[in-house]
């Protein structure tokens, strides 16, 4: 099976405030992106209708996203953890 893969680095994002708290998102992808997203929504659900499908892949990238900065700050905290050496008290030590 072949990986589908959409590289956003060169493609521009436009976030837009609307009224009542919503939010507009504009994504322009170039002819290659844009060709293969038309491929990737060939494999759409029939029961879901094109923007409840657009929905519905933003967020799982949004949830992939989120998972993967999660683990890199868990990964981040774990090391700092391990590194550090634990402090003796001079007190403590004098006492015994």
């Amino acid at each position: 099976m072949d990986n589908v893969s959409l590289n956003l680095g060169n493609s521009k994002v436009k976030f837009v405030e609307r009224s009542r708290g919503r939010m507009k998102i504009q994504i322009k992808l170039n002819k290659e992106e844009a060709e293969g997203f038309k491929n990737f929504m060939m494999v759409r659900p029939p029961q879901l209708d094109e923007d409840t499908f657009f929905k519905q892949i933003f967020f799982a990238g949004c949830n992939v996203m989120f998972s993967q900065i999660q683990e890199m700050i868990n990964q981040h905290k774990n090391s700092s953890e391990s590194s550090e050496e634990p402090v003796v008290n001079n007190d403590e030590q004098t006492e015994n």
